[in-house]
């Protein structure tokens, strides 16, 4: 039987092969190379063309597909090129389909010269999906919705018929999904193209902003394919923070929507009957535009594929009142681990930003311990203690992945039995409960007579994190406890200043600094100009269901700091 080493190094291989000769790159980057944005430009194997057909956001995109300005084929060459580059730069794919993606892409060409009518509302658009934890693929989807499929890496979360979906397990590499999830039925049917992360199958995901740092995850494949323009946008799903973890650490939007709404069958997990703390998908994309774009067709998926039971069907809402003056919520630190300097001060930055342009803000302090919260969060992921994963990775012969073994240690984590689940379900109705009440008493403060339109808070309590070390998730994951949802936005002008925002040498986390003593014992310092180049960003806060509210305050917070006008 061949090790798992010799399994991971084939199935990498077999990406890498998959790519054609006339896209690969003389030379792989150098390990002395940390920024790999800038290569697919400078490398000579696009065209002028297909580097200005990546560098639009999927709005426009879909706009040139459609009127046919734009063919799909042409997209789908530009794409799979630009995509090609991203992977042998940051090894962001777990799949690659070119020659599928041709022929879908020119048979859906053919259907807007003989009809005069674009197959759904992403006629021709190439989309990466997650097919587990593995990275996007590139696919060609029936009835047009994309014109390729890329398996981002790490999470191959999509079950999509006839293809590999590992989750990135080596004990899933031979896993051949047996139908095509909702959202891949929903992205065909729209007209989409199928075109850290680490595991031990995939291997490791590198930030393309910083090489030594994650891609974020576990949609990490998606994150930095995004950043690289390798696809306009990637479904990704998130749990804990897979959508927003990745957009923020490569600079990206994202939203992870109430996950009611989201048609969940065909998802792939170790997991299954884990439905405490349920799933969602959103994207991640270059534009609160495109938020809205790919937002309303996930949450209008019925519209395409029927009746899910697995989502309550709600209408969207196309027009949502705004308010002239609107006023913010400020939550600085969840009172677990305090922000870094860097990240507090874009977060002020942008406070006075908004105060600014005419809106209020009013501070805020959760309403319970969020360090309990956490504790609730994380045994409510593993109620049979992870048994599921375990078995698995033991079967299959690989070394768990220290990251995951160091979370299940910090918190603890053991098989419940039915009255301690029936316990922490209970605890975290009475958060929802508490966080809903907290929200609607700040009509006393607001002075508008009604409750703050947003809240404004950060991602994670640093611009990004070094391989291999444990990042703390509650920043995301209280969203995903309390099924709120959330849009992270960068601040694309802000930068980072090795003195402004040099280590507060006092810092200590306010709980568990021993586990999280990396983040005050030279994390930071060692070599400031490490973060220099790394984004920033915010996450806008809402309400379960207020969704399409949700995009519509972002697009007015983006406008006011990064001067975006259009939310779509």
């Amino acid at each position: 039987m061949d090790s798992w080493q010799d399994v991971a190094s084939a199935y990498q291989a077999a990406v890498l092969d998959a790519i054609p000769v006339r896209w690969r790159l003389a030379e792989t980057p150098a390990p002395s190379v940390k920024d790999v944005r800038d290569i697919p430009v400078k490398c000579g194997l696009l065209t002028e063309k297909q580097l200005a057909i990546t560098e639009q956001e999927a709005t426009q995109l879909v706009s040139e597909l459609r009127n046919g300005s734009l063919t799909a084929v042409e997209a789908t060459e530009a794409f799979c090129a630009r995509a090609a580059i991203a992977h042998q730069c940051v090894n962001c794919l777990t799949g690659y389909f070119y020659e599928e993606s041709i022929a879908r892409a020119a048979a859906l060409d053919a259907i807007l010269k003989d009809t005069g009518k674009p197959v759904g509302p992403l006629h021709g658009l190439p989309i990466a999906i997650k097919v587990g934890h593995g990275g996007p693929r590139w696919t060609t989807f029936e009835h047009g919705l994309g014109t390729q499929q890329l398996t981002s890496k790490l999470k191959d979360t999509f079950e999509l018929e006839g293809k590999a979906g590992t989750f990135g397990l080596m004990a899933w590499r031979d896993n051949k999904g047996q139908r095509d999830a909702s959202i891949v039925k929903l992205l065909k049917a729209a007209g989409g193209m199928l075109l850290e992360t680490v595991s031990n199958l995939w291997g490791r995901t590198k930030n393309p902003f910083n090489r030594d740092f994650s891609a974020g995850g576990s949609s990490g494949g998606d994150g930095a394919l995004v950043a690289m323009h390798g696809s306009p946008f990637c479904p990704s799903t998130d749990i804990g923070g897979s959508i927003r973890a990745p957009a923020t650490f490569n600079g990206l939007y994202g939203i992870r929507p109430t996950s009611e709404r989201i048609p969940k069958t065909g998802l792939l997990t170790p997991v299954l009957g884990q439905i405490s703390i349920k799933v969602s998908c959103g994207p991640t994309c270059h534009s609160v535009r495109d938020l809205g774009l790919l937002t309303k067709l996930l949450l209008t998926h019925y519209d395409y594929i029927g009746f899910d039971p697995t989502a309550a069907p709600l209408a969207w809402r196309d027009k949502v009142e705004v308010q002239d003056k609107l006023v913010f919520g400020v939550l600085r630190t969840d009172g677990c681990v305090t922000p870094q300097p860097p990240v507090a001060r874009a977060l002020s930055e942008l406070v006075e930003s908004v105060k600014a342009a005419g809106h209020k803000v009013i501070e805020m302090d959760p309403p319970f311990d969020l360090w309990e919260a956490s504790q609730v969060t994380w045994k409510l992921y593993f109620q049979t203690g992870a048994k599921e994963v375990r078995d698995m990775i033991i079967s299959a012969g690989e070394p768990t992945l220290p990251n995951f073994s160091w979370y299940l240690d910090t918190f603890k984590i053991q098989a419940l039995t039915v009255p301690e689940l029936f316990q922490l379900n209970a605890k975290q109705a009475a958060y929802k409960r508490q966080f809903a009440r907290a929200w609607s008493d700040t009509k006393d403060l607001t002075g508008s007579g009604r409750p703050i339109d947003g809240l404004l808070c950060p991602c994670a309590p640093s611009a990004g994190f070094p391989h291999d070390f444990p990042v703390w998730w509650g920043y995301f994951s209280i969203w995903n406890l309390l099924d709120h949802p959330s849009v992270i936005m960068p601040l694309k002008t802000f930068q980072i200043d090795p003195i402004l925002d040099a280590k507060n040498m006092d810092y200590v986390p306010t709980v568990c600094s021993l586990c999280f003593s990396f983040l005050c014992s030279g994390f930071f310092t060692d070599d400031p100009q490490l973060w220099s180049n790394q984004p920033v960003c915010v996450q806008i806060v809402k309400p379960p269901y207020k969704d399409e509210e949700l995009i519509a305050v972002a697009a007015e917070v983006d406008k006011i700091y990064n001067g975006s006008t259009s939310q779509g």
